[in-house]
């Protein structure tokens, strides 16, 4: 991820891969399922899997992702002014077989390809103990949020993986606002990264 195919170049993502990797550790205390909006090959959440040893939790993890990048017509202009179309082209290819063997070792693990918002309905999700929200981009981000939010269970984690970066200031201001509605506080990681915890 985060660089052009064929590339060798470490991304140094550890820190991010270590926040989730605490969310997850809490989460999997709580009840309901693990939900990732923004998989792509599964970097994120094959490292949660792995570091709570997913396949004893019981539990289910839905990973959302169109398996070939950002939808282009989600884009909005000011995102597109900010790079995400080129990004998108250098950085994302299809990779839906590659997640599929990525996982296969996690019979629990369910990939959802499609676009969010569309997605959401089709697989039926009561609980959400951990929510990791990764797409680029606003429209699909807010829409997870919005669609998960009455669905996570009291303590549950949401990872923002975009909300503090520069370029990530239209996704960092919607989440505000939507955190602000519900009266509550997204903190700010040295990742990046945002962390909110459900009430």
């Amino acid at each position: 991820i985060g660089r052009p195919s064929g590339s060798q170049v470490d991304i140094h993502i550890e820190w991010r891969v270590h926040i989730c990797c605490w969310a997850a550790w809490h989460a999997k205390q709580l009840p309901g399922d693990f939900v990732e909006c923004g998989t792509n090959t599964g970097i994120l959440s094959l490292a949660v899997c792995q570091y709570i040893d997913f396949n004893t939790t019981g539990k289910s993890f839905y990973c959302f992702d169109t398996f070939c990048g950002i939808p282009n017509e989600q884009i909005a202009p000011d995102e597109r002014a900010r790079g995400r179309e080129q990004e998108n082209v250098i950085f994302y290819e299809e990779c839906y077989e590659l997640a599929k063997r990525n996982f296969s070792s996690y019979p629990k693990v369910r990939l959802v390809r499609g676009k969010v918002p569309d997605t959401l309905t089709s697989v039926p999700i009561d609980r959400v103990c951990y929510l990791s929200i990764d797409m680029n981009i606003v429209v699909p981000e807010l829409a997870a949020i919005e669609y998960f939010w009455d669905k996570l269970v009291p303590g549950a984690p949401v990872i923002l993986d975009d909300y503090g970066w520069l370029g990530s200031s239209k996704q960092k201001n919607a989440m505000d606002a939507f955190a602000a509605g519900k009266g509550v506080k997204i903190a700010t990681l040295p990742t990046g990264q945002g962390l909110l915890l459900k009430p």
